[in-house]
């Protein structure tokens, strides 16, 4: 009887708790639900909204994408870069031999090969259009040499590879001809940081739209507003339903920026996969996968809620009770 009658004591006890957990679930779900539906209820004013949103997210995720295609497309000429060690007189075959299998084994390196001091002379005669008979040369001036393909081609990976080999007995001179893809390396930075700056300002012209559009409705509920202050409503009470239209916003404009930007892939391929055969090359289609979507949608999302809560603050003072 005693368990019982504390059992009893407890549920009671729990009750208001649960209670309070269950309003405040149930305001958050009405809050999300109005605001959504607040948005169809004005379908052309919402619908300008999002197009303003997804034009200012389209641009820097268009440049993204061809960007990551660029980067794709090069990675083979990088591939094909190469780093050619000269061997000194004194290095034997042998040594030659063993020192491009040391090489080989190294992580930094893709592939190695050997070309002795005969082989080059012979490949150097066939390149030449005079007869080498009629230099009358004494013995064979090419030393024997290494065609190394490194591993990565990053300015700071080869310049670290580039200090192992100089430390080398073996070699006397290193051949290093990828000045070209330092180039291009600081040339796709380039790119890359543009287009960071450009996705930094259009993102500041999303969080000024959607604070605008925020203040807009702001004004439209201010006696409202006054009125549930005067009934005792919390600040979070308040601002729980223009969070929500925020991010509504945010969602749904970066959706229409996923359409704009897919659409604008596809539109583009024909005539860009025609202009690109004229060099030889191959156009891929680059979409966005889901983790890049997703993360549209989130910095979208996120942006959105920023420009709603300095709307808020900036706002929000202006709607107390007289």
């Amino acid at each position: 009887m005693t368990a019982q009658r504390q059992q009893a004591v407890n549920r009671r006890r729990d009750e208001p708790a649960q209670g309070a957990s269950v309003a405040w679930f149930r305001h958050h779900r009405d809050c999300a639900v109005s605001a959504l539906m607040r948005l169809v209820r004005n379908p052309v004013s919402s619908a300008l909204t999002w197009l303003v949103i997804a034009i200012s997210l389209t641009l820097p995720t268009l440049f993204y994408l061809a960007l990551a295609s660029l980067e794709n497309q090069t990675e083979r000429w990088q591939a094909g870069g190469q780093i050619t060690l000269y061997l000194t007189d004194e290095t034997t075959l042998q040594e030659g031999q063993t020192l491009t299998d040391e090489l080989a084994q190294r992580p930094e390196v893709i592939s190695t090969r050997y070309i002795n001091a005969d082989d080059a002379w012979q490949s150097f005669s066939q390149s030449l259009t005079l007869d080498t008979d009629r230099l009358q040369l004494e013995s064979n001036p090419l030393p024997a040499s290494i065609v190394l393909v490194p591993n990565g081609q990053s300015s700071a990976e080869l310049e670290a590879l580039r200090l192992v080999i100089d430390g080398l007995p073996q070699v006397e001179d290193i051949q290093l001809d990828l000045a070209w893809i330092d180039r291009l390396n600081r040339f796709l930075e380039l790119i890359a940081t543009g287009v960071t700056g450009l996705a930094i300002l259009l993102g500041v012209a999303v969080l000024l739209v959607v604070g605008n559009t925020i203040r807009l409705a702001i004004e439209s509920r201010k006696e409202e507003i006054r009125i549930v202050k005067l009934l005792g409503a919390t600040e979070a009470f308040i601002k729980r339903p223009f969070l929500y239209l925020g991010l509504w916003y945010g969602l749904l404009g970066g959706l229409a920026a996923w359409v704009l930007v897919s659409g604008i892939a596809w539109w583009l391929h024909t005539p860009l996969s025609a202009f690109l055969e004229t060099y030889g090359l191959d156009a891929h289609v680059t979409w966005l996968n889901l983790g890049e979507t997703l993360f549209l949608l989130l910095c979208a999302m996120i942006v959105s809620w920023i420009g709603t809560h300095i709307a808020l603050w900036r706002h929000l003072r202006d709607a107390e009770p007289r």
